[in-house]
């Protein structure tokens, strides 16, 4: 543990901290009048579980940033992962509650939450294994990818495509970074894309539920009907237009009042640009952005794999969470439900970040152990000089 926590990455670290106390701030400022006028709970009731949640995966991360990451590895923790994933998916899809149209909470968690970065993790020893053997990328991978494609269907049994669409993006920059040679990459791409293109067409004409049709043609042109299915959108566009550069202050959003239905879930980015306007907006993406590029940095220089695609897979999954998020409430992809990393109130998905990103700091704290020891062989070569053989 004292390894890890002197070669801490505050690269990595300082950011999250900082979205981590602005997620909690902007949790209470966007929730406080939905807690009072739609449930009638104090107005910090959604603030002071946020606050819990981020205690408890606080604790959380620190005791697995204390685990070396190959832990990981071991076959029985990838059995657990996989099985422990399907279980829970089929419990949330049979005995589950449905909240916002998608049935995928059970005992208050979610989860596809923390199902996601099993499929990291899982997908990670995989690739790694394939290059570390020389091994073709596809062969006997039915069990992996049947595990992968059993947990997608499952989340899209429970009308969560948004989750869907983040593990399909994270898989695809995984696929991409593992090493698989580019020619059989585009083979196999137009093979199963004769397959996926009528799919996709089924299950936009007759798998999708009414309330997903609609965020697809609302996508198109929200102010065809800005008092039903337009609604959420056309008031996201109004708190994001008039937060200006500095915002009308924090707690002063006119749109939390009953205008966003969830200001503090999918919208709470609509709330901070109209509260802290640019500037605020900027800090978050500034600070996500950090922590893609560490991560991906930080695959980059790790000697190993496994660790390297693991950090690839966690950077991928923040990023394109972030896109989707973002890009969703700013109108310019389909709405999904997805919530912003870090910042968006649901403790599932805090808690599966923070797990992430413990993992990550412990890659980190390896991968700069594995600097300094290279310096130290360096330097020891340099004083010692080369030595000269002489031969008569």
């Amino acid at each position: 543990m004292k390894k890890v926590w002197k070669s801490m990455d505050y690269s990595l670290l300082l950011p999250l901290v900082i979205l981590c106390v602005l997620g909690v701030i902007m949790v209470y400022s966007s929730s406080s009048i939905v807690a009072i006028s739609r449930h009638n709970w104090p107005a910090n009731y959604f603030f002071k579980k946020q606050l819990i949640t981020l205690a408890i995966g606080t604790v959380l991360l620190v005791i697995v940033a204390s685990l070396p990451y190959k832990f990981w590895r071991k076959r029985i923790i990838l059995s657990a992962m996989g099985l422990g994933s399907i279980a829970l998916l089929a419990a949330a899809l049979i005995f589950g509650k449905e909240i916002n149209g998608a049935k995928g909470w059970i005992l208050g968690i979610q989860p596809a939450e923390f199902v996601k970065l099993s499929i990291i993790i899982i997908l990670a020893r995989f690739f790694a294994r394939r290059q570390e053997t020389n091994t073709p990328v596809f062969k006997g991978s039915g069990l992996t990818l049947g595990f992968v494609g059993m947990a997608m269907f499952l989340i899209l049994k429970q009308n969560d495509l948004g989750t869907d669409l983040l593990i399909a993006g994270t898989v695809g920059i995984m696929f991409l970074c593992s090493g698989v040679r580019i020619n059989l990459w585009i083979k196999r791409i137009v093979l199963t894309s004769i397959v996926w293109i009528p799919a996709l067409y089924f299950l936009a004409n007759y798998k999708l539920s009414g309330y997903q049709k609609a965020r697809f043609s609302v996508f198109l042109d929200p102010f065809n009907d800005p008092q039903n299915d337009g609604f959420q959108l056309v008031n996201s566009f109004i708190g994001i237009a008039s937060g200006g550069l500095n915002g009308r202050g924090l707690g002063n959003s006119v749109q939390k009042y009953g205008y966003l239905p969830e200001p503090q879930t999918d919208f709470i980015m609509a709330i901070i640009s109209e509260e802290l306007g640019f500037i605020g907006v900027a800090i978050i993406l500034i600070c996500l952005l950090l922590i893609i590029i560490r991560s991906f940095r930080i695959a980059q220089k790790c000697n190993d794999p496994f660790g390297s695609l693991i950090a690839i897979g966690i950077a991928s999954l923040i990023g394109v969470q972030t896109f989707v998020n973002v890009g969703g409430m700013s109108g310019l992809i389909p709405l999904t439900g997805v919530p912003l990393p870090f910042i968006s109130y649901g403790g599932s998905s805090l808690i599966a970040n923070l797990l992430a990103m413990g993992i990550l700091l412990n890659i980190a704290s390896h991968v700069k152990r594995q600097e300094k020891q290279q310096n130290g062989v360096m330097k020891e070569r340099e004083q010692n000089g080369p030595h000269l053989v002489v031969v008569k």
